[in-house]
């Protein structure tokens, strides 16, 4: 269904380029004869104005004597008759005068023009700027389309974070949902801020907070899941004694963590331990989510990040998704000069590394 409407909506962009062009074409195939006709007409007036040029100003004659052999009446100018030949691309138009003499001059021959030639040539420029404005504006349409489907499924992927957190812990913690629920406002208005900017994210607003406490609040939303599969472990956190203070924003990192935590969750977990290491490397913070599931192809991880993008193994096993989390998280991550890659881990998983700048008094 989406997709008819998709190319419903496509068709009628394209449809006043689709008149245009028919009308072009009736035009070509109905106006041009007629002006082809026509051509041998235009070009006897063009002769019997220079003929009546030569009777005004006899002047103009190259040559006066009698009618030569060739010479063939077209017409009378008062009564006098006149008419022209043409032979190597030069024409000579010849008048009687009363006496019986003949006066005539030579001119540039006029040719006739080429309107099919001139039709196929401004014809086909018309079509190529038509065609490739429609192609623009279809494209654009398609773009805006998807960039609609990209924020509705931003909506679901971000309010997913606290929803989850809040069914787990409604009737235990009360302090735990004011805090899922502060969350979730915030991240409701980054939405709201996402589509007043017409598709942008809004400017991350830095702080200074602990990493490590962020990602404890992301983890906490799945730490169920994860024990259930780690037979009532958790994920292990390597390097988390100390505080790594960095200045980002809080709520974009904590959506980049709990991303990558789902992700393991759902495609790495099942399959083996997951480590989350904390790191300093000169002047930044250093995440590693370290799992030892099936991996990536390189192929795969060449694309990890790309919008929309969902592996083929991941489709085909009923995993669910929109293909926007890993991207949209990158981008969080490059928003607050930072960045989010993928690397292999042998001799199986990956290594997820998120690098955050810390702050003025944590750099080494």
């Amino acid at each position: 269904m989406r997709s008819r409407r998709l190319a419903f909506f496509s068709f009628l962009i394209s449809l006043p380029t689709i008149l245009l062009v028919s009308a072009g074409s009736f035009f070509v195939f109905t106006e041009i004869p007629r002006l082809q006709k026509a051509e041998p007409r235009r070009i006897g007036m063009v002769y019997r104005s220079l003929a009546e040029e030569l009777a005004d100003n006899e002047e103009l004659a190259e040559y006066r004597g009698p009618r030569r052999k060739g010479w063939r009446q077209r017409g009378k100018i008062d009564g006098r008759p006149w008419g022209y030949v043409t032979q190597d691309g030069q024409s000579t138009i010849y008048l009687s005068r009363a006496d019986g003499e003949f006066l005539a001059r030579n001119v540039a021959e006029e040719r006739e023009i080429d309107y099919v030639l001139i039709a196929a040539i401004l014809g086909s420029i018309a079509a190529i700027l038509l065609i490739g404005l429609t192609a623009l504006a279809v494209f654009g349409f398609v773009r805006y389309w998807r960039e609609r489907d990209d924020f509705l499924a931003a909506v679901a992927h971000d309010l997913a974070t606290p929803l989850v957190g809040m069914r787990r812990f409604i009737g235990q913690d009360d302090e735990i949902v004011k805090e899922l629920n502060e969350r979730m406002l915030r991240l409701v208005g980054n939405l709201k801020d996402f589509l007043k900017l017409g598709g942008k994210r809004r400017e991350p607003e830095k702080m200074m907070f602990d990493l490590v406490k962020a990602y404890e609040e992301a983890y906490r939303l799945n730490a169920e899941d994860f024990r259930d599969l780690f037979d009532g472990e958790d994920v292990k956190k390597i390097g988390s004694e100390k505080a790594l203070i960095v200045e980002a924003d809080e709520t974009m990192t904590i959506q980049i963590l709990w991303n990558l935590l789902t992700n393991d969750l759902k495609y790495a977990a099942p399959f083996g331990r997951i480590e989350a290491h904390f790191e300093r490397d000169g002047v930044y913070a250093d995440f590693k989510l370290v799992d030892f599931g099936p991996g990536m192809t390189r192929y795969q991880r060449h694309r990890a990040f790309d919008r929309y993008y969902r592996a083929q193994s991941a489709i085909k096993g009923g995993k669910g998704g929109f293909g926007i989390g890993l991207a949209t998280a990158r981008e969080f991550a490059r928003a607050m000069g930072g960045d989010l890659t993928v690397e292999e881990n042998r001799p199986s998983g990956c290594i997820f590394t998120l690098k955050l700048p810390l702050s003025g008094e944590n750099m080494i």
